[in-house]
């Protein structure tokens, strides 16, 4: 005879009550028929045990066989718990609703962690993952691991490995980048010179190796030899080393910027086509009031903006996307002498910020001549900047 307490949270147990008849002959056929009862207790009207729902039809066919009447005193367990609920149709088709709405929106992927990545930004990476299908919202069929993984490591640089796993509704892009230095110009072990590689006046040095060949403040020329690699040891021995150090010079440059009064610009005109979107993931579904495509966009410009759909304040997945196609037409601008100089102001800040950005502009001389069909803007820069470039040694023996 099996004894022990019947408890667990979700599992469902009744307990009976049986009065007259043979119940030692009842509890030992139902044990040879392996339905299991517990907790038997015997008082003076007879006994109580538990037995599991299942077994109640083929328990009371047994109780009846041998004079005994059964009763039905509590039921515990969650089947019990919701039968009362069975006829509250709405709850059950409340509960089936959230259960489809929860496998429907687990076949998508709803978050991206990018992990591991430093120097490389996480909008280069998404980038890149979009392109191959990969993006909060889409389907999780609708891209392959692989594939973003391999075109990851051709479009990115200094990525030396990805991985893409996917763990339900999420996904890691694992990244490690590459750590190795970039490679010195000529190596440290091979024998060079430091020469000079712009015209000016040398205000600076710091030498780390080899031997200065003139002073500061002396004037210098493009290719002259600043730095030798050629030094007596203390032995009275010629030895060739590696030449190296920090050099900086004051340089003159000039440089000259033009602009006509006559320019040919592509001008926005009033004529805007409009396309909008509802986007669920990667999925958009185009409207078909507002929905137009060109054929060719020569003659148009293109912008979009996408905005999040909320409920009561409450985002949602879905988004709505507006793309404006708007026709360009070449029209010849004359432009005033103000307007001339403001341009090629600008264009004077881009090129330094493109190409003197290592250098400090002591002083900017500006020419202004105006010319028949433009203006021309002569600037002499002086500039302190870092000079010296190695050239190597070649040694015969």
């Amino acid at each position: 005879m099996k004894r022990r307490k019947a408890r667990a949270t979700f599992a469902a147990y009744i307990t009976i009550k049986g009065l007259g008849g043979f119940q030692e002959k009842f509890i030992s056929e139902l044990i040879t028929n392996d339905i299991q009862i517990y907790e038997i207790c015997q008082d003076k009207d007879g006994f109580t045990a538990v037995i599991k729902p299942y077994s109640y039809l083929k328990t009371a066919r047994i109780a009846r066989k041998h004079g005994i009447r059964l009763n039905v005193t509590e039921r515990q367990g969650f089947i019990f718990r919701l039968l009362p609920l069975r006829k509250r149709w709405g709850l059950v088709t409340g509960a089936l609703c959230c259960c489809a709405v929860i496998v429907l929106l687990s076949q998508f992927v709803w978050r991206i962690d990018i992990i591991g990545n430093s120097e490389i930004t996480d909008t280069q990476i998404c980038a890149v993952m979009e392109k191959n299908g990969l993006m909060p919202g889409c389907s999780r069929k609708s891209f392959d691991e692989w594939v973003c993984e391999q075109s990851a490591m051709a479009e990115i640089s200094g990525l030396s490995w990805v991985a893409v796993e996917r763990q339900g509704s999420r996904v890691s892009v694992k990244v490690a980048e590459t750590n190795d230095p970039e490679p010195a110009e000529i190596p440290i072990e091979t024998p060079c010179n430091v020469i000079s590689d712009f015209d000016g006046q040398l205000i600076y040095t710091e030498i780390y190796k080899g031997k200065l060949q003139t002073t500061v403040g002396s004037g210098i020329v493009k290719g002259q030899l600043i730095i030798s690699g050629t030094v007596n040891d203390n032995g009275g021995h010629i030895v060739y080393v590696h030449a190296d150090g920090l050099l900086k010079a004051e340089c003159e440059q000039t440089e000259e910027f033009f602009l006509p009064f006559e320019q040919t610009r592509s001008v926005k005109t009033d004529e805007k086509y409009y396309s909008t979107y509802l986007m669920f993931g990667s999925f958009a579904l185009p409207l078909p009031w507002e929905h137009y495509e060109a054929e060719n966009m020569d003659g148009f410009t293109y912008s979009e903006d996408t905005y999040n759909v909320s409920i009561l304040g409450a985002d949602t997945p879905y988004r709505y996307k507006r793309g404006v196609y708007t026709r360009l037409s070449e029209k010849t601008v004359r432009y005033t002498a103000r307007d001339i100089m403001t341009q090629l102001e600008k264009q004077k800040k881009d090129y330094e910020e493109n190409f003197l950005s290592q250098c400090r502009i002591l002083s900017d001389e500006r020419e202004v001549c105006t010319e028949e069909n433009g203006i021309r803007m002569t600037v002499k820069y002086k500039l302190e900047r870092n000079i010296g470039v190695k050239q190597p040694i070649t040694v015969l023996y």
